[in-house]
Protein backbone atom coordinates (compact mmCIF):
# COMPACT_ATOMS: atom_id res chain seq x y z
CA UNK A 1 0.00 0.00 0.00
CA UNK A 2 1.49 3.52 -0.81
CA UNK A 3 2.17 5.31 2.13
CA UNK A 4 1.84 9.43 1.80
CA UNK A 5 4.42 11.84 3.57
CA UNK A 6 3.54 15.31 4.32
CA UNK A 7 5.47 18.35 4.94
CA UNK A 8 4.83 19.53 8.65
CA UNK A 9 5.89 22.85 7.80
CA UNK A 10 3.56 23.70 5.26
CA UNK A 11 0.36 25.72 6.27
CA UNK A 12 -2.02 23.62 7.88
CA UNK A 13 -4.99 25.92 6.59
CA UNK A 14 -4.11 25.72 3.24
CA UNK A 15 -2.79 22.07 3.63
CA UNK A 16 -6.27 20.95 5.47
CA UNK A 17 -8.56 20.21 2.59
CA UNK A 18 -5.67 17.92 0.67
CA UNK A 19 -4.71 16.27 4.03
CA UNK A 20 -8.68 15.37 3.98
CA UNK A 21 -7.81 14.29 0.18
CA UNK A 22 -5.02 12.00 1.40
CA UNK A 23 -7.05 10.42 4.40
CA UNK A 24 -9.99 9.57 1.89
CA UNK A 25 -7.93 7.75 -0.69
CA UNK A 26 -5.16 6.19 1.53
CA UNK A 27 -6.56 5.88 4.82
CA UNK A 28 -5.11 7.68 7.99
CA UNK A 29 -3.03 5.34 8.97
CA UNK A 30 -0.63 5.97 5.52
CA UNK A 31 -0.23 9.37 6.03
CA UNK A 32 2.19 10.31 8.18
CA UNK A 33 4.27 13.66 8.82
CA UNK A 34 8.05 13.68 8.24
CA UNK A 35 10.62 16.25 7.48
CA UNK A 36 13.35 13.75 5.78
CA UNK A 37 11.80 14.00 2.73
CA UNK A 38 12.02 17.61 2.22
CA UNK A 39 15.61 18.29 3.09
CA UNK A 40 16.75 19.34 -0.47
CA UNK A 41 14.28 22.21 0.15
CA UNK A 42 14.76 25.52 1.74
CA UNK A 43 13.15 26.55 4.76
CA UNK A 44 11.37 29.29 2.67
CA UNK A 45 9.95 26.73 -0.20
CA UNK A 46 8.79 24.44 2.73
CA UNK A 47 7.05 27.21 4.30
CA UNK A 48 5.13 27.82 1.24
CA UNK A 49 1.05 28.63 1.04
CA UNK A 50 0.51 24.97 -0.05
CA UNK A 51 0.92 21.48 0.62
CA UNK A 52 4.21 19.24 -0.30
CA UNK A 53 3.97 15.39 -0.19
CA UNK A 54 5.34 12.68 -1.05
CA UNK A 55 3.74 9.19 -2.29
CA UNK A 56 6.32 6.15 -1.46
CA UNK A 57 4.81 3.25 -3.03
CA UNK A 58 7.00 -0.01 -2.48
CA UNK A 59 10.63 1.74 -4.36
CA UNK A 60 8.97 4.28 -6.17
CA UNK A 61 8.28 7.83 -5.32
CA UNK A 62 6.72 10.77 -6.60
CA UNK A 63 6.65 14.04 -5.25
CA UNK A 64 3.52 16.86 -5.00
CA UNK A 65 2.84 19.78 -4.14
CA UNK A 66 -0.57 22.05 -4.03
CA UNK A 67 0.20 25.47 -4.31
CA UNK A 68 -2.87 27.70 -2.85
CA UNK A 69 -1.05 30.74 -2.81
CA UNK A 70 -3.20 33.69 -3.93
CA UNK A 71 -0.63 34.87 -6.57
CA UNK A 72 -0.21 33.66 -10.27
CA UNK A 73 3.60 33.31 -9.37
CA UNK A 74 5.04 29.88 -9.53
CA UNK A 75 7.94 28.53 -6.81
CA UNK A 76 10.84 27.77 -9.41
CA UNK A 77 12.67 25.78 -6.63
CA UNK A 78 9.51 23.63 -5.45
CA UNK A 79 8.61 23.36 -9.10
CA UNK A 80 11.84 21.96 -10.46
CA UNK A 81 11.73 19.78 -7.13
CA UNK A 82 8.36 18.02 -7.59
CA UNK A 83 6.93 15.68 -10.18
CA UNK A 84 3.33 17.31 -10.01
CA UNK A 85 2.49 21.18 -9.25
CA UNK A 86 -1.16 21.55 -8.66
CA UNK A 87 -2.36 25.39 -8.31
CA UNK A 88 -5.57 26.76 -7.54
CA UNK A 89 -4.49 29.84 -8.95
CA UNK A 90 -2.82 28.86 -12.18
CA UNK A 91 -3.04 31.07 -15.22
CA UNK A 92 -1.34 29.37 -17.93
CA UNK A 93 -1.43 32.58 -19.99
CA UNK A 94 1.08 34.87 -17.55
CA UNK A 95 3.41 31.23 -17.17
CA UNK A 96 3.59 29.33 -20.04
CA UNK A 97 5.70 26.23 -20.99
CA UNK A 98 5.02 25.20 -17.16
CA UNK A 99 4.10 21.34 -18.38
CA UNK A 100 3.81 19.78 -14.90
CA UNK A 101 1.08 22.36 -13.88
CA UNK A 102 -2.05 20.79 -12.73
CA UNK A 103 -4.85 23.85 -12.59
CA UNK A 104 -7.15 22.66 -9.38
CA UNK A 105 -10.55 24.05 -7.91
CA UNK A 106 -10.52 26.59 -5.21
CA UNK A 107 -10.32 24.53 -2.03
CA UNK A 108 -10.84 25.85 1.33
CA UNK A 109 -9.20 25.41 5.05
CA UNK A 110 -11.47 22.01 6.36
CA UNK A 111 -11.28 20.56 9.84
CA UNK A 112 -9.42 17.28 9.10
CA UNK A 113 -8.75 16.10 12.68
CA UNK A 114 -11.49 16.18 16.04
CA UNK A 115 -10.04 19.07 18.75
CA UNK A 116 -7.83 16.13 20.37
CA UNK A 117 -5.71 14.75 17.23
CA UNK A 118 -5.66 18.80 16.11
CA UNK A 119 -3.53 19.42 19.63
CA UNK A 120 -1.65 16.39 19.06
CA UNK A 121 -0.77 17.06 15.49
CA UNK A 122 0.00 20.69 16.75
CA UNK A 123 2.35 19.59 19.38
CA UNK A 124 4.25 17.02 16.83
CA UNK A 125 4.48 19.28 14.09
CA UNK A 126 5.79 22.22 15.84
CA UNK A 127 8.49 19.62 17.09
CA UNK A 128 9.42 18.81 13.82
CA UNK A 129 8.73 22.39 12.73
CA UNK A 130 11.49 23.35 15.37
CA UNK A 131 14.01 20.28 14.45
CA UNK A 132 13.66 21.66 10.94
CA UNK A 133 14.23 25.56 11.54
CA UNK A 134 17.41 24.44 13.82
CA UNK A 135 15.34 25.36 16.59
CA UNK A 136 15.10 28.82 16.28
CA UNK A 137 12.58 30.53 18.63
CA UNK A 138 10.98 33.48 17.23
CA UNK A 139 7.59 34.52 16.06
CA UNK A 140 6.92 32.28 13.54
CA UNK A 141 6.46 29.36 15.60
CA UNK A 142 3.78 31.31 17.54
CA UNK A 143 2.22 31.87 13.79
CA UNK A 144 2.79 28.09 12.96
CA UNK A 145 0.64 27.01 15.83
CA UNK A 146 -2.03 29.56 15.71
CA UNK A 147 -2.78 28.14 12.46
CA UNK A 148 -4.04 24.67 14.24
CA UNK A 149 -5.87 26.67 16.90
CA UNK A 150 -8.07 29.06 13.80
CA UNK A 151 -8.29 25.16 12.28
CA UNK A 152 -10.17 24.16 15.71
CA UNK A 153 -12.68 27.31 14.20
CA UNK A 154 -13.15 25.94 10.67
CA UNK A 155 -15.70 22.76 9.87
CA UNK A 156 -15.70 19.40 8.69
CA UNK A 157 -15.77 19.36 4.88
CA UNK A 158 -18.76 17.00 5.37
CA UNK A 159 -21.20 19.72 6.45
CA UNK A 160 -20.10 21.79 3.67
CA UNK A 161 -22.76 21.17 1.38
CA UNK A 162 -26.36 21.81 -0.34
CA UNK A 163 -29.06 22.44 1.87
CA UNK A 164 -32.12 24.13 0.35
CA UNK A 165 -32.47 28.24 -0.04
CA UNK A 166 -34.90 30.65 0.89
CA UNK A 167 -36.48 32.47 -1.80
CA UNK A 168 -36.55 35.96 -0.63
CA UNK A 169 -33.18 36.00 1.53
CA UNK A 170 -29.60 36.79 0.66
CA UNK A 171 -26.67 36.54 3.42
CA UNK A 172 -23.08 37.63 2.71
CA UNK A 173 -20.56 38.04 5.14
CA UNK A 174 -16.29 38.75 4.23
CA UNK A 175 -13.47 40.42 5.26
CA UNK A 176 -13.28 44.03 4.48
CA UNK A 177 -9.24 43.82 3.58
CA UNK A 178 -6.65 46.15 4.52
CA UNK A 179 -6.01 48.40 1.32
CA UNK A 180 -2.15 49.62 0.26
CA UNK A 181 -0.82 50.96 -2.84
CA UNK A 182 0.22 47.24 -3.81
CA UNK A 183 -3.22 44.88 -3.50
CA UNK A 184 -5.86 48.66 -4.17
CA UNK A 185 -8.45 46.49 -2.45
CA UNK A 186 -10.81 49.54 -1.98
CA UNK A 187 -11.03 49.33 -5.77
CA UNK A 188 -11.53 45.88 -6.41
CA UNK A 189 -12.66 43.29 -4.18
CA UNK A 190 -14.26 45.48 -1.24
CA UNK A 191 -15.62 47.99 -3.71
CA UNK A 192 -17.57 45.36 -5.83
CA UNK A 193 -18.52 43.04 -2.60
CA UNK A 194 -20.11 46.78 -1.50
CA UNK A 195 -21.39 47.11 -4.66
CA UNK A 196 -23.56 43.50 -3.89
CA UNK A 197 -24.52 44.74 -0.73
CA UNK A 198 -25.71 47.62 -1.47
CA UNK A 199 -27.66 46.30 -4.62
CA UNK A 200 -29.58 43.54 -1.97
CA UNK A 201 -30.28 46.34 0.28
CA UNK A 202 -31.91 48.60 -2.85
CA UNK A 203 -33.87 45.50 -4.31
CA UNK A 204 -37.61 45.71 -2.50
CA UNK A 205 -38.66 42.15 -0.68
CA UNK A 206 -35.20 41.01 -0.25
CA UNK A 207 -34.49 39.95 3.09
CA UNK A 208 -30.10 40.93 3.44
CA UNK A 209 -28.33 39.53 6.71
CA UNK A 210 -24.58 40.37 6.65
CA UNK A 211 -21.85 42.78 5.49
CA UNK A 212 -18.60 43.65 5.89
CA UNK A 213 -16.43 41.96 9.33
CA UNK A 214 -13.29 44.93 9.87
CA UNK A 215 -10.26 44.36 10.78
CA UNK A 216 -9.60 47.16 12.86
CA UNK A 217 -7.14 49.82 12.57
CA UNK A 218 -6.35 48.23 8.95
CA UNK A 219 -9.14 48.73 6.78
CA UNK A 220 -11.07 51.83 5.14
CA UNK A 221 -14.48 51.40 7.25
CA UNK A 222 -15.42 54.78 6.63
CA UNK A 223 -15.55 53.94 2.90
CA UNK A 224 -18.24 51.48 3.42
CA UNK A 225 -19.84 52.17 6.71
CA UNK A 226 -23.17 51.36 5.37
CA UNK A 227 -21.80 47.93 4.04
CA UNK A 228 -20.81 46.55 7.91
CA UNK A 229 -21.95 43.78 9.22
CA UNK A 230 -23.66 43.96 13.00
CA UNK A 231 -20.93 41.91 14.16
CA UNK A 232 -19.25 38.63 13.39
CA UNK A 233 -19.83 35.05 12.73
CA UNK A 234 -19.16 31.77 13.73
CA UNK A 235 -18.01 29.89 10.60
CA UNK A 236 -20.65 26.93 11.17
CA UNK A 237 -23.32 29.97 11.18
CA UNK A 238 -22.01 31.18 8.11
CA UNK A 239 -22.23 28.33 6.67
CA UNK A 240 -25.88 27.73 7.10
CA UNK A 241 -26.89 31.12 6.38
CA UNK A 242 -25.18 30.55 3.11
CA UNK A 243 -26.87 27.58 2.71
CA UNK A 244 -30.28 29.43 3.08
CA UNK A 245 -29.08 31.91 1.11
CA UNK A 246 -31.29 32.76 -2.63
CA UNK A 247 -27.88 33.47 -4.06
CA UNK A 248 -24.59 34.50 -3.49
CA UNK A 249 -21.92 36.92 -4.71
CA UNK A 250 -17.99 35.93 -5.95
CA UNK A 251 -15.24 38.22 -7.32
CA UNK A 252 -11.76 37.84 -7.63
CA UNK A 253 -10.32 38.44 -3.87
CA UNK A 254 -6.95 39.53 -2.46
CA UNK A 255 -4.43 39.81 -5.59
CA UNK A 256 -7.45 38.91 -7.99
CA UNK A 257 -6.99 35.57 -6.76
CA UNK A 258 -10.11 32.96 -6.58
CA UNK A 259 -11.21 33.38 -3.20
CA UNK A 260 -11.89 30.12 -0.42
CA UNK A 261 -15.57 31.57 -1.20
CA UNK A 262 -15.95 30.30 -4.95
CA UNK A 263 -15.13 26.74 -3.40
CA UNK A 264 -17.39 26.81 -0.71
CA UNK A 265 -20.13 28.18 -2.82
CA UNK A 266 -19.37 25.40 -5.69
CA UNK A 267 -19.81 22.21 -3.03
CA UNK A 268 -22.92 24.18 -1.42
CA UNK A 269 -24.46 24.16 -4.55
CA UNK A 270 -25.31 28.18 -4.40
CA UNK A 271 -26.66 29.85 -7.47
CA UNK A 272 -23.54 32.34 -8.02
CA UNK A 273 -23.47 36.00 -9.97
CA UNK A 274 -19.74 36.51 -9.93
CA UNK A 275 -17.94 39.21 -11.60
CA UNK A 276 -15.32 38.00 -14.56
CA UNK A 277 -12.76 35.16 -12.99
CA UNK A 278 -9.33 36.91 -13.18
CA UNK A 279 -7.40 33.05 -13.54
CA UNK A 280 -7.82 29.63 -14.50
CA UNK A 281 -9.96 26.93 -13.07
CA UNK A 282 -9.42 22.82 -14.51
CA UNK A 283 -12.40 23.41 -16.21
CA UNK A 284 -14.04 27.05 -16.97
CA UNK A 285 -17.46 28.12 -15.80
CA UNK A 286 -20.04 28.25 -17.79
CA UNK A 287 -22.44 31.48 -17.52
CA UNK A 288 -26.21 30.08 -17.57
CA UNK A 289 -25.25 26.93 -16.80
CA UNK A 290 -23.13 26.63 -12.87
CA UNK A 291 -22.56 30.39 -12.79
CA UNK A 292 -24.02 33.79 -14.03
CA UNK A 293 -21.43 36.29 -14.92
CA UNK A 294 -21.76 39.95 -14.60
CA UNK A 295 -20.16 42.79 -15.52
CA UNK A 296 -17.50 44.58 -12.84
CA UNK A 297 -19.88 47.97 -11.91
CA UNK A 298 -23.00 48.25 -9.79
CA UNK A 299 -25.96 48.43 -12.53
CA UNK A 300 -24.81 45.52 -13.83
CA UNK A 301 -24.35 43.83 -10.30
CA UNK A 302 -28.18 45.32 -9.23
CA UNK A 303 -29.46 43.70 -12.83
CA UNK A 304 -27.79 40.43 -11.82
CA UNK A 305 -29.12 40.52 -8.08
CA UNK A 306 -32.78 41.64 -9.93
CA UNK A 307 -32.98 38.54 -12.49
CA UNK A 308 -31.92 35.95 -10.39
CA UNK A 309 -33.69 36.75 -7.53
CA UNK A 310 -37.40 37.45 -9.58
CA UNK A 311 -36.12 33.66 -11.94
CA UNK A 312 -36.59 31.09 -9.05
CA UNK A 313 -36.04 27.92 -11.91
CA UNK A 314 -33.37 30.09 -13.61
CA UNK A 315 -31.57 30.11 -9.80
CA UNK A 316 -32.16 26.49 -9.37
CA UNK A 317 -30.57 25.98 -12.31
CA UNK A 318 -27.50 27.12 -11.03
CA UNK A 319 -27.49 25.33 -8.06
CA UNK A 320 -27.76 22.10 -9.51
CA UNK A 321 -25.24 23.22 -12.36
CA UNK A 322 -22.64 24.04 -8.92
CA UNK A 323 -22.94 20.79 -7.51
CA UNK A 324 -22.14 19.04 -10.44
CA UNK A 325 -19.79 21.10 -11.60
CA UNK A 326 -17.99 20.72 -7.80
CA UNK A 327 -18.68 16.79 -8.24
CA UNK A 328 -16.61 16.55 -12.02
CA UNK A 329 -13.79 19.20 -10.68
CA UNK A 330 -13.13 19.95 -6.86
CA UNK A 331 -13.83 17.64 -4.43
CA UNK A 332 -10.86 15.63 -2.69
CA UNK A 333 -11.53 12.69 -5.02
CA UNK A 334 -11.81 14.72 -8.26
CA UNK A 335 -8.24 16.73 -6.78
CA UNK A 336 -6.46 13.48 -6.57
CA UNK A 337 -7.45 12.16 -10.13
CA UNK A 338 -6.28 15.50 -11.84
CA UNK A 339 -2.95 15.10 -10.01
CA UNK A 340 -2.55 11.46 -11.05
CA UNK A 341 -2.56 10.33 -7.41
CA UNK A 342 -4.29 7.48 -8.38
Amino acid sequence: MAVAIIDPLSNVLYQSFYIQALYDTFGKRNVRFENSPFLALSTSARCAWGCLWVLRDGMSERRFFVDGGDTTQINKEIYDWCDIYGKVNANYARTPGQEKLVSLCPSFAVRCWNPADTVIHAFGNAIKYLVAKKFVMDKSLQKYVGRYRRLLLRAPLSTVVPAKSEDNYIFSCSTLWYNNEWNQNDEGVNLRRAHFIRACKSVSGIRFEGGFVDQPGRSSRQLFEDCMAAGEYRYKDWIRNTQHSAIVFNTPAFWDCHGWKLGEYLAMGKAIISTPLSNDLPCPLEHGANIHFVEDNPESIQEGVRYLMSHPEYRHRLEQGAVEYWQKWGTPERVMTLLKVK
